[in-house]
């Protein structure tokens, strides 16, 4: 069987030559392997690239800008959202003082990207910020494809050898190998999605806010005082009811009070 398997992998040797260099050991703590050689760790050379690749780019950006109306603004965004057949991923409204503010993050197809920055642009007049990236990830995205390939290479010559095993040693040393491989690759398939999910749709981070004047901003702050006023009645109310907890120590403080004070008028009688 030990011949059979070394056979094996000779031929696949032969068939993998020029594609991925393997490097191979052999476990000391399976010493009935000896002379089957197990493809137990890739090496770090990395498959030729092409010379012209197609660019994988991440489009994002972030920007601020003040509104005369924070409704008229939301609708002018949704409906250019629908029509680039995009969608609103997070959608915050915050309520201070002296304004409303909106924030929102947009996903959208990267080839609209820059439609839907335009549009939201032409409606603005001033930018608090404005900020627009576009990352190349194509490295890492080959890199990610050939650590793909090879590894699920090198899973299918375990694959291969285990159907060639006979002893329970063998079968789960290569079990365990081929384990360890799908870990890996399902790690690195995760990484490949995120970066396809990142480079297929762009994102677009836009805040904008409402100043508040005049009646509104009188109506807020007469609003904060009655509740103000509102609790702090319930405040005291509260305080009392602590108060009704201790009413034997404030009667005990009452009674020696009032006798020092009998005390001191006997005294004065006297």
């Amino acid at each position: 069987m030990k011949y059979y398997i070394s056979l094996l992998l000779a031929l696949l040797l032969l068939t993998g030559c020029g594609q991925t260099k393997l490097a191979y050991s052999i476990p000391a703590t399976a010493p009935e392997l000896v002379g089957t050689a197990l493809p137990l760790q890739e090496s770090e050379q990395v498959p030729d690239r092409a010379e012209t690749v197609e660019r994988k780019i991440v489009k994002q950006g972030n920007i601020r800008f003040a509104t005369a109306d924070v409704d008229e603004t939301k609708a002018l965004i949704t409906q250019t959202v629908r029509e680039l057949n995009g969608y609103i991923s997070d959608d915050n409204v915050d309520a201070y003082a002296d304004q409303l503010q909106h924030r929102l993050i947009i996903r959208v197809p990267a080839d609209k990207f820059d439609v839907l920055l335009q549009t939201i642009s032409e409606s603005v007049s001033k930018f608090d910020s404005r900020k627009i990236e576009a990352l190349d990830v194509t490295e890492e995205y080959i890199d990610l494809a050939a650590r793909i390939k090879t590894k699920k290479e090198l899973q299918s010559r375990y694959t291969e050898l285990l159907k060639q095993a006979s002893k329970v040693e063998e079968i789960l040393l290569i079990e365990k190998e081929i384990g360890s491989l799908q870990t890996e690759i399902e790690s690195v398939e995760g990484r490949m999605r995120y970066l396809n999910d990142r480079i297929a749709l762009s994102t677009l981070t836009v805040a904008y806010y409402q100043k508040i004047k005049g009646i509104e901003s009188r109506i807020r702050f007469f609003s904060e005082l009655t509740d103000g006023i509102q609790n702090g009645w319930e405040g005291f109310l509260w305080f009392i009811v602590g108060l009704s907890h201790l009413w034997v120590f404030i009667l005990f403080c009452i009674t020696i009070f009032l006798l020092r004070l009998w005390r001191k008028k006997t005294k004065n009688s006297a």
